[in-house]
């Protein structure tokens, strides 16, 4: 017992000096903690860039234990993907305002491979070495005769937008390899060069973006079905998340949720060794600018050995775009407004059929959804025969934010109404009724708009 008392006082006292150089002495209290600098200030009170945040940091004292400062701390543990996003893309005092106005999501690809196009068959692309490497990738027949394997590796690019409520979901490469006794040896390769992530979609106060990349690896040492080829996965799911209308729509959003979700499902559901590496981030969609709102690298491991990282292969870059906004889906000529400060939509060439037969859903237009899903029929058949303007006046507002619902701005709601009232469901007092021009906010947002034209 005393050899043991006498070891903890001397690993006591070592483990005091090494907290401080200077003893404590019987009777004296430690030395404080020096105080840490104050933060230096830009003129607004906030602290600097990222750039001054560094500096701050390495230069506080070193922490009790003696580690690291806060930016030598971080680690990189997603060896196969490296994602940057820039909130101010979106959200910046700068640049076109994105709400009432439709964008859409594109991906374009930074592998330089990609945009060598100055030749062809002799061109210096098709001179350069190929970086996949089927002999380096292929198995013996004895290891086949051993047992079959199936490598998949799958980059994704996902996507979550609130108000509306869209979910899409793209592969931007996936290769996968097939090796058995049976079947022999398969390659397949799939590579997105550039692609709309998403449909139009309008914007709202409130559309938020959540964006995630994500790596899939898989190594099956057995026959199985789920080890399939991928790529025929990614093809189905291209051909189900393609909507029936350029427009997302209430009717068809639920639909490329689905598709988003079975190709999300089906990658991630492979058996045996897998390895899933994911990098996500959300930002606001308020302006828009020519810049990418995201941009992720991307590397491969060893077909051999999915968990090596020390020799991973550089696989490329893809750039996530926000496309610049519309203001219709009706047309794409614009004019000045009023005060010639802004561009609103022309629709002097647009003709009322035009619109009514614009599809927002498999089998469904606009002419289909006002008269035959809003619950108008009595309303405008006691329109039709009395020219009530109270009638009028809710039936302009009822489709106004039916359509608003649907998936359209102001705008082109305002064209909707107009297009309704001028059909061959509306008589010609009833017609009359509907495009006064102070009736609902909707006729009069169309009253501007057709006399910037001078055509209606």
């Amino acid at each position: 017992m005393r050899i043991l008392a006498s070891t903890l006082l001397v690993a006591t006292l070592m483990a005091c000096e090494t907290v401080s150089n200077e003893p404590i002495r019987r009777g004296e209290a430690p030395a404080p903690a020096p105080a840490p600098a104050p933060l230096p200030t830009t003129e607004s009170g906030n602290v600097g860039g990222d750039d001054e945040l560094y500096d701050i940091l390495s230069g506080l004292p070193p922490t009790a234990a003696g580690g690291s400062q806060l930016p030598n701390a971080a680690k990189d543990y997603l060896p196969f993907i490296d994602v940057a996003i820039d909130p101010e893309a979106a959200d910046a005092a700068y640049g076109m305002k994105l709400e009432d106005q439709y964008t859409r999501i594109r991906i374009e690809t930074l592998n330089p491979k990609a945009t060598d196009i100055s030749g062809t068959a002799s061109g210096s692309y098709t001179e350069k070495e190929a970086d996949r490497n089927y002999r380096k990738e292929s198995r013996g027949w004895f290891a086949r005769m051993l047992g079959s394997k199936s490598v998949t590796r799958t980059l994704l690019a996902e996507f979550d937008i609130s108000e509306p409520d869209i979910q899409a979901t793209e592969a931007l490469f996936a290769a996968s390899f097939s090796s058995s006794n049976q079947e022999g040896e398969t390659w397949s390769t799939d590579q997105s060069l550039a692609v709309y992530a998403t449909p139009w979609f309008k914007v709202t106060a409130n559309t938020t973006l959540t964006a995630k990349m994500r790596m899939q690896l898989a190594d099956q040492r057995e026959s199985s079905s789920a080890s399939a080829n991928v790529i025929g996965t990614l093809t189905t799911a291209a051909n189900l998340i393609a909507p029936a209308s350029s427009l997302i729509t209430y009717f068809n959003s639920p639909a490329m949720t689905e598709a988003s979700n079975f190709l999300d499902t089906s990658v991630s559901t492979l058996f045996g060794r897998s390895i899933t590496e994911q990098s996500s981030g959300s930002l606001a969609l308020k302006t828009w600018a020519d810049s990418p709102i995201l941009v992720v690298y991307a590397a491969l491991p060893d077909p051999r050995d999915i968990r090596k990282t020390k020799k991973r292969e550089t696989l490329g870059g893809w750039a996530v775009y926000l496309d610049e906004p519309i203001p219709s889906m009706f047309t794409s000529e614009l004019q000045t407004d009023a005060g010639g400060m802004f561009e609103v939509p022309n629709f002097s060439n647009v003709s009322g059929a035009d619109i009514l037969s614009f599809k927002v859903g498999d089998e469904l237009t606009v002419y289909d959804y006002i008269f035959s899903r809003l619950d108008l029929a009595d309303r405008i058949a006691a329109l039709n025969e009395t020219g009530d303007a109270g009638l009028a006046r809710i039936i302009c507002s009822r489709i106004d934010r039916g359509l608003s619902e649907t998936g359209f701005n102001t705008w082109d709601s305002a064209a909707g109404v107009w297009a309704a009232a001028t059909s061959d469901q509306i008589t010609t007092s009833a017609q009359e009724a509907l495009l006064q021009p102070d009736l609902c906010p909707a006729m009069a947002r169309w009253t501007m708009l057709a006399s910037l034209s001078e055509t209606y």
